[in-house]
């Protein structure tokens, strides 16, 4: 869940503590309390089904990747579906559950873009594999980005 969720279900506990505290009002329990509840199920929910979209897309893409070098990745290559391998140099966004890395292989860096939290950790200084489509990269129009579907750590 991401940290937007989970500010959300607290706001709304402490609102619902609130309430019932100064006006001890259990029927007010009986929407309240289902609420939360949803507060919690729908974005664990919503989590879970877009793993389970990426896994099958990272299942479904990977006959078709072939391992590229960061600096041939340009933006003739939008739609290609690549697999990279490099070193996490800058991480972001991962409050959102939409991080966003820098990986650097050597020969140039690119960013990846992944629309799920990642099944494992990722830091920065860790090795990782790659694999997704070379798409246009929506902050800086004429360099590339690959928009993930898996990112795991290698040795």
């Amino acid at each position: 869940m991401s940290a937007f969720a989970w500010i959300a279900f607290i706001v709304c506990a402490i609102a619902v503590m609130f309430r019932y505290t100064t006006t001890g009002d259990t029927s007010f329990l009986l929407y309240a309390i289902p609420g939360l509840a949803m507060l919690l199920i729908i974005p664990l929910t919503l989590s879970r089904m877009s793993r389970k979209s990426f896994l099958e897309a990272s299942e479904e893409y990977d006959a078709q990747a072939r391992f590229y070098k960061i600096r041939k990745i340009d933006l003739g290559m939008a739609g290609t579906v690549v697999r990279i391998a490099g070193i996490v140099r800058k991480t972001s966004f991962k409050w959102l559950n939409r991080p966003h890395f820098q990986i650097e292989d050597g020969t140039g860096r690119i960013r990846v873009i992944i629309f799920t939290a990642p099944m494992e950790d990722i830091k920065v200084e860790d090795n990782v594999e790659v694999l997704g489509l070379v798409m246009k990269n929506i902050f800086a129009r004429t360099k590339p980005v690959i928009s993930a579907v898996s990112i795991k750590k290698i040795d």
